[in-house]
């Protein structure tokens, strides 16, 4: 019988959740700025729109950023 340390497999399985939830909802932040960004342009509220366009696109950056940092660490941890 093979024996596994149970206290790696757990950390891994706490920490996939925790990433995928993030990187979820970050990225659904993203789609929500950019929809409601459409919404005031439509409705001539010019100043609304930005800030919601600023908010997807800093929630695109940043969904981004949080895949190349997982990539970053599945290359440099083999």
């Amino acid at each position: 019988m093979i024996a596994l340390g149970t206290a790696p497999l757990l950390k891994m399985v706490y920490s996939s959740i925790i990433v995928g939830v993030s990187v979820a909802l970050v990225f659904s932040i993203a789609v929500f700025g950019v929809i409601r960004s459409s919404d005031m342009r439509r409705a001539s509220r010019h100043g609304a729109s930005a800030r919601f366009a600023a908010i997807g696109l800093l929630a695109l950056l940043a969904s981004a950023a949080i895949a190349i940092a997982g990539l970053v660490l599945v290359i440099h941890k083999g």
